[in-house]
């Protein structure tokens, strides 16, 4: 953070980042020459003659995969993101981040723990029930800046925020972009088995809780123990804000964000609006920030002038979303991806009903390093793992499950998921740190996920 912008990517962030990404687009490139060459046709997996990838589409494969299937969606999350970040900078400079963060600070400062909960409740909620996860992003400063201010660190802000959101993603109550479309790709009701994941829900959440209750209270103790104490101590000297409130400003962004919380839930219920919600977001942000700087009584180009300067902060952004995207592009360039899912269904299907059971988890585990979306890993995995299901004698809905819990808590540790990589670049931490940090949740996330469907399993969910 820096006396001008709110939202910035670290340097020393997006250094680390790019040399990793580097690394993958590497070793994914060498497996193209490893792996034979094959595809699905309808379903049926086919070889192909062999070929080598040629050395200029691994090396321009960033800009090479805005020309592929995917391309529309990079440019739109890219868009997404320094739009976001231009959003944010006016916000700074016409006191609504100070106006909401004092709101919020002096109506809890009494109860924080009250606070971390319902906070941590809404975000698994959007996730659980409406598929929020990159959208999530949106509110990311605002509640890292209120984890400073409320004498926390920027890791509390990304577990309240992000962790949170990630974690109701993968429980997927009624969550359209995982259950949903896998339900109406497998045939089977949205509604069956919700009680089970409801439980589920409740019990993440409290895990999450737990876990940050614990990493608090450690840094409450002793605030050298945070990772990311140095730079929050710089943070807490150029502290952007005063807790002092500004009424109207106050006032113009709970009714902006209100109207946003609204376009969020709309554009995940309705059909016609599911999946574009994305750019439906960065829209009302385009136009509602300088909506609300106007009624702040700044002028237009004063505006323009504080939402070009923030977007310019985030542009380096784009950079680690094109180098994130482009590995699953050499892997589709170099027509080994079908044969990477065909030789590890070969390998592990066979055996016990929950063997079958727990391939599939780990068949979506290893996929999703490549795929991170879950609307493209549907239509190209469900109707193999439908099929498998029927033919080991497991239901539809542990499959489903399977599915559900290999996509989505993923995406809150694998490099090559963009979100995470822009997230913990807006606020400054290391994606090594973040790794260590998260590791024994993951852990955690991962015997309990197993437990569940084991104990699905033995009551043939």
């Amino acid at each position: 953070m820096t006396e001008n912008q709110i939202l910035k990517i670290n340097k020393k962030s997006f250094i680390i980042v790019c040399i990793i990404l580097g690394i993958l687009m590497t070793l994914t490139y060498i497996l193209t020459y490893l792996v034979p060459k094959g595809e699905f046709v309808e379903g049926v997996y086919q070889t192909i003659p062999s070929f080598n990838l040629p050395v200029w589409k691994w090396i321009g494969a960033p800009v090479l995969v805005l020309g592929s299937d995917s391309g529309l969606n990079i440019i739109v999350i890219s868009l997404f993101i320094i739009i976001l970040s231009g959003s944010f900078q006016v916000m700074n400079k016409t006191d609504g981040i100070s106006s909401i963060i004092g709101y919020l600070v002096n109506r809890f400062s009494n109860n924080k723990k009250l606070l971390m909960s319902l906070i941590v409740l809404l975000f698994m909620g959007l996730g659980a029930f409406f598929g929020i996860f990159e959208e999530a992003v949106t509110l990311l400063p605002i509640i890292v800046l209120l984890a400073l201010s409320l004498g926390w660190d920027t890791f509390t802000g990304l577990g309240m925020c992000l962790l949170a959101a990630g974690f109701g993603f993968s429980t997927a109550i009624t969550n359209p972009f995982s259950i949903g479309l896998g339900s109406t790709v497998m045939g089977i009701s949205l509604m069956e088995g919700m009680g089970y994941r409801l439980i589920l829900f409740f019990i993440m959440y409290g895990l999450l809780l737990l876990f940050l209750f614990i990493h608090i209270k450690k840094i409450e103790k002793k605030p050298q123990s945070s990772i990311t104490y140095e730079s929050d101590e710089e943070k807490r000297k150029d502290m952007l804000f005063h807790l002092e409130q500004n009424p109207r400003a106050l006032r113009v962004y709970t009714i902006f964000f209100l109207i946003l919380l609204a376009l969020i839930i709309l554009s995940s219920i309705l059909p016609f609006l599911q999946g574009y919600s994305i750019p439906i977001i960065a829209l009302a942000f385009l136009v509602g920030i300088f909506i609300c700087g106007l009624r702040l009584s700044h002028s237009f180009l004063t505006i323009l002038k504080w939402f070009l300067s923030g977007m310019k902060a985030m542009a380096p952004a784009i950079i680690m979303i094109l180098m994130a995207a482009s590995i699953q592009y050499i892997l589709n360039e170099g027509k080994v991806l079908d044969t990477l899912i065909y030789q590890l269904e070969s390998v592990f299907a066979g055996g016990s009903k929950f063997k079958a059971v727990l391939f599939i988890y780990l068949l979506i585990l290893i996929i999703q390093f490549f795929i991170g979306s879950a609307s493209a890993k549907i239509p190209l995995l469900l109707p193999i793992l439908s099929q498998l299901a029927t033919n080991v004698g497991i239901t539809k809905n542990i499959a489903l499950l399977a599915f559900v819990f290999g996509d989505g808590f993923t995406d809150l540790i694998y490099p090559t998921n963009p979100v995470l990589l822009i997230a913990l670049g807006m606020v400054g931490l290391s994606y090594p740190k973040w790794f260590k940090k998260t590791g024994l949740l993951q852990l955690a996330i991962l015997i309990i996920t197993v437990v569940f469907l084991y104990i699905a399993f033995l009551i043939n969910y």
